[in-house]
């Protein structure tokens, strides 16, 4: 069995190995903490965010390429990249706090980046957060980060997923979300015997 929690469609957490608990923070839990390892956001204004781009290529690096977009406009891209020497890559830049950007990467000969052909793989970060990895997909993928969403929220509020895929034993899990000591959304127990994914969202 595994869950996953997403916010606005970005996985926030998943997991499933924990004895007999595990409780995780997602959102606004520690306002006055340092920035997070790495980000380098203080580089940017007060209304944009860092945006990252790591890619390690695979053995044929000249069949790799990627671009990121905000709506018809190119704001970085990266590639064709060497063959035989796998390497890993990285560009950056600040963006509007509330943009939709889009991710594209490309392999010409069809078979991604992992795994056949070396363990390439690719991240996209915002303000040092990893928003999305990959590297098994065909010939593209796509992938949005930022302000996207169309899930019927007002524009102050978020989308919060949580999806449960159950073990055997169902009937021996719960869950529950709260904000502060309030509960927001809980499920469980489950049936025995079956695997079947459970998902709830607020």
């Amino acid at each position: 069995g595994s869950y996953k929690i997403f916010v606005d469609g970005v996985v926030q957490m998943s997991g499933g190995e924990f004895e007999t608990i595990e409780t995780t923070q997602i959102g606004n839990c520690s306002p006055t903490s340092a920035p997070t390892v790495g980000s380098n956001s203080s580089a940017c204004a007060s209304d944009e965010s860092m945006v990252r781009v790591e890619l390690l290529t695979d053995y044929f690096g000249s069949e790799t390429t990627w671009e990121l977009k905000n709506g018809d406009d190119v704001l970085l891209q990266d590639g064709p990249f060497v063959d035989f020497f796998r390497r890993r890559y990285t560009k950056e830049m600040c963006v509007p706090k509330f943009v939709c950007l889009s991710m594209t990467i490309v392999d010409t000969y069809g078979d991604g980046i992992c795994c056949s052909e070396g363990s390439g793989s690719y991240k996209i970060f915002v303000d040092g957060v990893e928003q999305k990895s990959g590297g098994e997909f065909e010939s593209s993928e796509t992938t949005q980060i930022g302000d996207c969403d169309s899930n019927g929220c007002a524009s102050d509020e978020s989308m919060v997923r949580v999806q449960l895929l159950t073990d055997y034993r169902g009937s021996e899990t719960t869950w529950e979300l709260k904000s502060r000591d309030n509960i927001l959304l809980q499920d469980g127990p489950f049936p025995n015997f079956i695997f079947q994914l459970y998902t709830k969202e607020i």
